[in-house]
C-alpha cells in the first residue's frame, strides 16, 4: 500500500467511524434539535470532541499529507470509541512504523466484596475511584444518576474529563463551577501525592488543550484535600436531586476511594432518588 492509498484509507475508516456514532452517544444532548442531513457526529463535532481544529481534522479525513501525534491519535480512537483492533489499525494507517502504547491486561482491579457492598445501596448511587479519579466500579443507581461510565479503557471513566467535557454535565450540575472547582482542587491534591506518575502530566496536558475552563482553574492551583462537596442536579428523569457527597479511602494501599452519594431527607430528593431507583434502566445489571 502506497502512502497515499493509507492516507486515503485512513480517510475512508475516520468517515465510517465518524458516521456510526449518533450525538447522544457521543454526549452532545442538545444536538438532536438541530436538522442534520446525515446520521453520525459532523467533523467539527469530532473535532471539538478530540481537542484539535476543524480544518487540521478536515485535512485528515481528506487524506492530506499531514503528521499526526500519538496524543492526537489517542483523542481520536477516544472520542470515536475505538476498540483494540480498531485503535492498532488507526495507529497503521497513521503510520506503518508506529504502534500504539500497549496497556496492561485488564484485570480486576475492585474485590467481588466492595463490588457487593455497592450493589446493596440500592437507594444511594456509589462508585469506587482510583488515585487518578477514574471510575473503576459502579452499582445501578450511579449510572441512572450520573450516566454510563463507558468503556474501561476510555476518558468517560474519569470524573475531571466527565465534568469538563460532557455537555450535559454543565445542564444537570446545578452550581457547575463550584462543582468542577472543588473537584479539580481535590485532582491536585492527587497528582502531588503521585507527581511520578506520568500518566497525570499526559492527561493534564490533554485537558489543557481540550478545556478553557480546566487550564484555567488548573492555573489557579485550587488545592482541596477531600471531595465531599454536594451534588444539586437538576436530572431529567427525577428532577431536582440534593446529594451529600461521602468519600471513605480503602484502607487496602489501593489508593482506591468509595464514593457515597446519600439524598436530602427534608427536600424530597429521597423519594425521587428512590423513584428513580425503580425505573428499568436502574435495574439493568452493568459490565464492568
Amino acid at each position: 500500500m502506497s502512502d497515499d492509498q493509507r492516507r486515503q484509507e485512513l480517510g475512508r475508516f475516520l468517515r465510517t467511524r465518524r458516521l456510526r456514532l449518533s450525538p447522544e452517544d457521543a454526549g452532545l444532548q442538545h444536538a438532536g434539535f438541530t436538522r442534520r442531513r446525515t446520521k453520525g457526529l459532523r467533523r467539527e463535532e469530532v473535532a471539538a470532541l478530540a481537542g484539535i481544529s476543524l480544518p487540521w481534522y478536515t485535512s485528515l479525513e481528506q487524506g492530506r499529507d499531514i503528521n499526526v501525534s500519538d496524543q492526537v491519535l489517542g483523542s481520536l480512537a477516544r472520542v470515536l470509541r475505538l476498540n483494540r483492533d480498531e485503535r492498532n489499525h488507526l495507529y497503521f494507517l497513521a503510520n506503518p512504523n508506529r504502534t500504539p502504547r500497549q496497556t496492561k491486561a485488564e484485570e480486576p482491579t475492585v474485590s467481588h466484596s466492595l463490588q457487593y457492598l455497592l450493589d446493596q445501596m440500592l437507594h444511594c448511587p456509589a462508585y469506587i475511584t482510583d488515585m487518578r479519579m477514574n471510575v473503576l466500579a459502579w452499582n445501578r443507581l450511579a449510572s441512572s444518576v450520573f450516566g454510563s461510565f463507558g468503556p474501561a479503557d476510555s476518558r468517560e471513566r474519569n470524573m475531571i474529563w466527565r465534568m469538563f467535557m460532557l455537555p450535559s454535565y454543565r445542564t444537570m450540575f446545578i452550581g457547575w463551577e463550584d462543582l468542577a472547582r472543588s473537584l479539580l482542587g481535590h485532582f491536585r491534591v492527587m497528582y502531588d501525592q503521585h507527581i511520578e506518575d506520568p500518566w497525570y502530566p499526559e492527561f493534564i496536558a490533554e485537558m489543557t488543550e481540550c478545556s478553557p475552563e480546566f487550564a484555567a482553574m488548573w492555573e489557579s492551583y485550587e488545592v482541596r484535600c477531600t471531595n465531599q462537596h454536594p451534588r444539586v442536579l437538576s436530572h431529567p428523569q427525577a428532577g431536582r436531586l440534593n446529594l451529600l457527597t461521602h468519600l471513605f479511602p480503602m484502607q487496602d494501599g489501593s489508593g482506591q476511594f468509595l464514593n457515597v452519594y446519600t439524598p436530602d431527607l427534608q427536600d424530597g430528593s429521597a423519594d425521587r432518588l428512590a423513584k428513580l431507583a425503580e425505573e428499568p434502566n436502574a435495574r439493568q445489571p452493568l459490565s464492568v
